[in-house]
């Protein structure tokens, strides 16, 4: 056996997945069988730095999705590489929605293979019209199979990635001394964390006035401030809308470039209620900043308060707005949105799609208990001042940062490792 792995694809993979498929007679993509090929749908099997393997899917509609190409290198056709991939892309459809999977084959010992191993069945013929596959063969055959008993497993590394949030677009120095607001500030608390195991650090810019601003300068310092020390941790800059609804200011810190580009991005998925404000994020803007993400390779970090913001943004992958793997932050607590019972948080994590990281937090008081339940799942955290800046919850104590975090160490079980940046990176495929 060999000990290959399986990701998904890159931009930079597009190549080498045309010149796979050159000996299978399928690289006269794009053509009339074959659109261009979008790597934000396929899966690739790679061994010792090459790929040997890649498979493509789509959505037909909300409940049938359908395989494209799929091709294994002549020299690892015995390794189980084509099984792999084949489930993988059947886990994922199954997770998106779909109860049924279509495939179109050329090769009878293919049609065979898939209806062993996958229980397709033949359900007709479809005539060629290009010169694609086999050149003997004029017809593919039309193979169905369901998805409905398809099982998966929400991602759990089993080891905590911890999320430090330091400063939001609330709280100020008169609310808590503590809340960080300059860059200077912002940057010290985030290498503190660091050292304690934060792996991701989520970042809001102030002003000299402590207001919130979009200004790239600001978070290009912080960035780089912390960069300075940990060039390793996974930086993610915030285009919530809050306190200015353009997209121009909203999409300010994702258009960051060079020693300052952001890895991720914070895209809240629908608009809600806080206890004193509504905050709007109409369809359009959340689809322009997937867009502006996707194009920048900067990954979304997908935050949801209600269980329809998971639905939608399954509805924004199918339209090729986003890309596996995701990261999504689960807030609960914040009245005007789902309560923090362990009831609404297992409901989420239900309704979570395969290939899927998460962490969770409680709004104000409901932190600690949150992260509780967050980590006996087996999940990640987010903690910090910008979701509480109390420690206890009857309000009488003002917490540091480094007090929520050590409160969440005090959560962790003994046996529980806290994951490394280099490690979520990869897992995150940043």
């Amino acid at each position: 056996m060999i000990e290959y792995k399986i990701r998904f694809a890159k931009k930079s993979d597009i190549k080498s997945i045309i010149s796979l498929m050159k000996p299978y007679n399928m690289h006269h993509i794009p053509s009339l069988e074959m659109g261009e090929l979008n790597e934000q749908f396929f899966i690739v099997a790679e061994y010792k730095g090459n790929i040997i393997g890649a498979a493509g899917f789509s959505f037909l509609n909300s409940d049938k999705g359908k395989t494209t190409l799929m091709a294994v290198h002549p020299d690892y056709q015995h390794f189980g590489v084509g099984k792999e991939l084949q489930r993988m892309r059947m886990i994922i459809l199954a997770g998106f929605g779909c109860g049924t999977i279509l495939t179109n084959v050329d090769r009878p010992e293919t049609v065979a293979w898939y209806k062993k191993n996958f229980g397709y069945k033949e359900i007709g013929r479809l005539k060629k019209i290009h010169s694609f596959g086999r050149k003997d063969i004029d017809e593919w055959t039309t193979l169905e199979a369901s998805l409905k008993n398809i099982k998966w497993k929400i991602n759990k590394p089993e080891k905590l990635i911890i999320n430090f949030a330091p400063t939001g677009m609330v709280s100020r120095k008169k609310d808590n001394p503590n809340v960080p607001v300059t860059a200077t500030e912002i940057a010290r608390d985030a290498l503190k964390a660091a050292l304690k195991g934060a792996s991701i650090i989520h970042i809001h810019a102030r002003d000299a006035e402590e207001s919130p601003s979009p200004d790239p300068k600001i978070y290009s310092e912080i960035i780089l401030r912390i960069r300075d020390k940990r060039p390793d941790l996974v930086i993610c800059v915030t285009t919530g809308g809050r306190n200015y609804k353009d997209f121009s200011k909203r999409s300010a810190s994702i258009e960051i470039t060079g020693d300052a580009k952001p890895d991720m991005g914070s895209l809240t998925i629908g608009s809600l209620n806080f206890p004193k404000q509504a905050v709007s994020n109409e369809p359009d803007i959340i689809m322009a900043l997937a867009k502006k993400m996707l194009e920048n390779e900067i990954k979304p970090e997908l935050e949801v308060f209600e269980i329809g913001m998971v639905d939608y943004y399954k509805y924004l992958f199918k339209k090729g707005f986003l890309k596996l793997p995701l990261y999504t932050n689960i807030l609960l607590g914040s009245l005007g949105s789902m309560n923090a019972s362990k009831q609404n948080l297992e409901f989420m994590l239900k309704s979570l799609p395969p290939f899927n990281y998460w962490a969770a937090t409680g709004i104000g008081k409901f932190q600690g208990k949150v992260h509780k339940m967050a980590i006996k799942k087996g999940g990640g955290v987010r903690v910090g001042l910008e979701d509480n800046i109390y420690l206890d919850e009857h309000k009488t104590v003002l917490a540091t940062n480094m007090d929520l975090i050590d409160r969440v160490l005090s959560y962790k079980p003994e046996n529980m490792a806290i994951a490394t940046p280099r490690e979520v990176r990869e897992w995150l495929q940043l």
